[in-house]
């Protein structure tokens, strides 16, 4: 399954990517990242390797994952696996002006059973990702205009 999400944030990207690429900001705009910690971090910035704990709908899902690319100011890509799905997600900013056009790309592969069920809802995930993802950024650029 494949998700874009793009947006236009009226900030520099070097106001931006920050609140992306640090956990403790970007904690603050995605909501559902209840806690996160580094595990591995000996390789610089790509292959660092981190834990996160997501809650939704009173759920926890805890979540490993992968720095996989990074340049400073314009991308940074996480490979994520769970117990439900494997994905990876790039954030991709790119400066027009004094703004920042803010695109989002995830590719997730559901396993055992939500592969399954997914076939049958996928237009629902869809709607309801892209709705958490039209609200997450609508926050995001809150902060970034208050920095």
């Amino acid at each position: 399954m494949r998700i874009v999400y793009e947006d236009e944030i009226i900030q520099l990207p070097e106001k931006v990517f920050p609140w992306i690429a640090d956990p403790e900001k970007a904690m603050k705009w995605q909501k559902n990242v209840k806690s996160g910690e580094i595990i591995k971090n000996d390789q610089g910035i790509i292959g660092t390797v981190f834990k996160e704990v997501i809650e939704e709908d009173g759920n926890t899902l805890e979540m490993r994952g992968t720095i996989s690319k990074y340049k400073k100011d314009q991308i940074i890509g996480f490979h994520i696996e769970s117990k439900i799905h494997i994905f990876d997600v790039s954030y991709i900013l790119e400066g027009k002006g004094n703004k920042t056009k803010f695109t989002i790309e995830a590719i997730i592969h559901w396993k055992f059973p939500m592969n399954v069920i997914s076939i049958f809802i996928r237009e629902k995930i869809v709607e309801k990702l892209k709705k958490q993802l039209e609200l997450e950024v609508k926050d995001l650029k809150s902060f970034c205009s208050d920095s």
